[in-house]
C-alpha cells in the first residue's frame, strides 16, 4: 500500500519531467501529446492540489534551469528561482482541485474542464508586470510547421488548447479502452493539422537581402565600459563582412556595445559611416538616455547614415530591466533590496513605433504575441527582434527564446529575423520555416519579402479563444447544475 501511494505521487513528478523534456530546452517536441497523462491519472483521488503542485513545481523548475545562470552575477538569483517556481506552480496546484472535481463527474466533464483551466492558466500567466511566457505547451511544436499553422486563425493558444484535448483523450483511451476517446485525441489532432491545407498568400513583394550580425561576447565583456574601443571594431569588422553581401538590411544585436550610441558622436558616426559605404540600412540595439530616463532602443539608419525612428521597449524585464513597484519596496524599507536586483530601472516606451515599416519587438518582448500583433496593426511588414542572450551562457534559454520568433511568424504571416549576441539568430518564414540559423559569431544572410495582409489572429487576437473558453465554462455550470456526479469513466 505504502508502495502504491509512493508511486501515485511520483506520477504528478513524471508528468513534469515530460512535459519539460517536451519544451524547446531539451526539444523532445512529440512527448507533449502525452506528458500530461501521468498527472490526469492522480486526479481521482481529491488530492488535486498537491498533485498540481508537485507537477507544476516540476515543470517549472526544470523548465526554467537557465534563470541559475545568472548565479555568476549574485547568489540572489537562487532565492530568485525558488520563488518564481513556487509563483508558477501554486496556481497549477489550483487548477489541480478544480479538474479533480471535473473529474468526478466524468470524462466529457474533465476533458472540458482540462481544455478551459490550462488555457486560460496559459493566458493569465502571460498578462501584468510579472507575466512571463516560457513553459506554454505550443512551444513544444515549434520544430513542426505542418502543426502551428492554426496559430495564424486562433493564436498560440489555440494550439495549447488542442494539445490538452489529445492528452484527456490519450488519458481516458489507456485508461477505459473505449475508441470513443481515441476519436477525440485523433480530433485534437485533426484540428491542429487542418489549418496547414489552406493556401498562404504567396510573398508579392520582391526579396530584400537581409545581413544578420551574430555575435558571441560574454555579458561579463558587454557589461565593461573599458572593453568599448575593442567591442566596436569587432563588431565593425562583422559589419564589413556583412555589407560585402550587398544587402538592403544589416541587423546588429540589442544594445551590443556597453555605450548610449546615440550620445556617443564618434562611435555613431562610424556605424554611419558603415550605412553609407554598403549604402544599405542598419538596424541595431541600443540603450539611449533622454529626457533624464534610460531606454532600451531599436535604431533604424537609412542608407546616408540618418537616423530614420528610433523604438523604445514597451515592456522591459521584470527583475532584470525593472523593479516591479519599487515605491513599494522601498516604502516597506526594502529598497537596498530592491537596488540590489538592479540600481536603477529602464524606463518604458511610450509609443508602438514602427521603423520604415519594420516592428521591432525587442529582446523579452517577443515572448508574447501582443507586442508583434501591435507592431503589425500598425503598419509592420517585416518583424526584427534583436536580442542579448548572453546573460544565460548557452543554456536552454537559447532555443527556448528562438522558439517564440517562429509562432509570432505565423500568427501574423510575416517574415521574422533575429539578431542575438550569445544566442540563437536566424530567419523564419511566414508559415513557421526556420530558414536559416546560427549560434556562431559571424554574418547571416538571407532574403525576405515585406508582407502586407493581415491574418484573423492579427485582427482580433485572443479574443475567438476566450470567447470560445467562455462558452465551454458556461457549459460546464450547467452541466453541473443538472447531472449529479458520475462514477463511471466510460459514460
Amino acid at each position: 500500500m505504502a508502495f502504491r501511494r509512493v508511486g501515485k505521487a511520483l506520477l504528478p513528478v513524471a508528468s513534469g519531467v515530460l512535459t519539460a523534456l517536451a519544451l524547446p530546452g531539451f526539444g523532445a517536441g512529440p512527448l507533449v501529446f502525452v506528458a500530461l497523462v501521468p498527472w490526469f491519472w492522480t486526479l481521482e483521488d481529491g488530492r488535486g492540489f498537491r498533485n498540481g503542485v508537485l507537477f507544476g513545481a516540476t515543470l517549472f523548475a526544470l523548465d526554467f534551469r537557465w534563470v541559475l545562470t545568472l548565479f555568476r552575477f549574485t547568489p540572489l538569483v537562487v532565492v530568485g528561482y525558488i520563488l518564481l517556481v513556487a509563483y508558477l506552480a501554486v496556481p497549477v496546484g489550483v487548477m489541480g482541485v478544480l479538474l479533480s472535481r471535473a473529474h468526478r463527474r466524468g470524462p466529457w466533464a474533465f476533458l472540458a474542464a482540462s481544455v478551459v483551466a490550462w488555457t486560460l492558466l496559459e493566458f493569465l500567466r502571460g498578462l501584468g508586470p510579472l507575466g512571463i511566457g516560457f513553459s506554454a505547451l505550443h512551444l513544444a511544436l515549434y520544430r513542426i510547421p505542418s502543426l502551428v499553422q492554426l496559430a495564424a486563425y486562433a493564436g498560440p493558444l489555440a494550439i495549447t488548447a488542442c494539445l490538452v484535448a489529445a492528452n484527456v483523450g490519450v488519458y481516458y483511451l489507456v485508461r477505459t479502452r473505449r475508441v470513443r476517446f481515441a476519436v477525440v485525441a485523433a480530433a485534437a489532432l485533426a484540428v491542429l493539422a487542418a489549418p496547414a491545407l489552406v493556401p498562404i498568400v504567396p510573398d508579392a513583394s520582391l526579396a530584400e537581402r537581409v545581413a544578420v550580425v551574430a555575435s558571441t561576447v560574454s555579458q561579463e565583456a558587454k557589461l565593461n565600459s573599458r572593453n568599448l574601443s575593442a567591442l566596436t571594431e569587432r563588431y565593425l569588422a562583422l559589419g564589413e563582412e556583412a555589407i560585402s553581401a550587398d544587402p538592403d538590411l544589416v541587423v546588429f544585436p540589442e544594445s551590443f556595445l556597453p555605450a548610449y550610441i546615440l550620445q556617443a558622436p564618434r562611435v555613431f558616426d562610424r556605424f554611419a559611416e558603415l550605412a553609407r559605404r554598403g549604402e544599405t540600412s542598419i538596424l541595431f540595439g541600443t540603450g539611449d538616455w533622454r529626457d533624464g530616463g534610460i531606454y532600451n532602443s531599436a535604431v533604424l539608419l537609412d542608407p546616408t547614415g540618418a537616423v530614420v525612428a528610433v523604438y523604445d521597449m514597451l515592456r522591459p524585464v521584470p527583475f532584470g530591466e525593472y523593479v516591479p513597484a519599487r515605491h513599494v519596496w522601498e516604502a516597506l524599507g526594502l529598497g537596498r533590496l530592491a537596488g540590489s536586483f538592479l540600481p536603477m530601472d529602464l524606463s518604458f516606451g511610450k509609443t508602438v513605433q514602427v521603423l520604415a515599416g519594420i516592428g521591432t519587438p525587442i529582446c523579452f518582448e517577443s515572448t508574447f504575441s501582443s507586442g508583434s500583433r501591435r507592431l503589425v496593426l500598425r503598419g509592420a511588414t517585416l518583424l526584427v527582434t534583436v536580442t542579448n542572450d548572453a546573460w544565460f551562457v548557452r543554456s536552454s534559454e537559447l532555443p527556448t527564446h528562438f522558439a517564440f520568433a517562429v509562432f509570432r511568424a505565423v500568427e501574423n504571416r510575416r517574415w521574422f529575423v533575429q539578431a542575438a549576441n550569445g544566442g540563437i539568430s536566424g530567419i523564419v518564414a511566414p508559415d513557421g520555416r526556420i530558414v536559416r540559423t546560427t549560434s556562431e559569431e559571424g554574418v547571416l544572410v538571407g532574403d525576405v519579402h515585406r508582407r502586407e495582409d493581415l491574418t484573423l489572429y492579427t485582427r482580433v487576437g485572443d479574443a475567438l479563444v476566450l470567447a470560445l473558453l467562455g462558452a465551454a465554462a458556461a457549459g460546464l455550470l450547467v452541466m453541473r447544475r443538472r447531472r449529479p456526479a458520475v462514477q463511471s469513466e466510460g459514460e
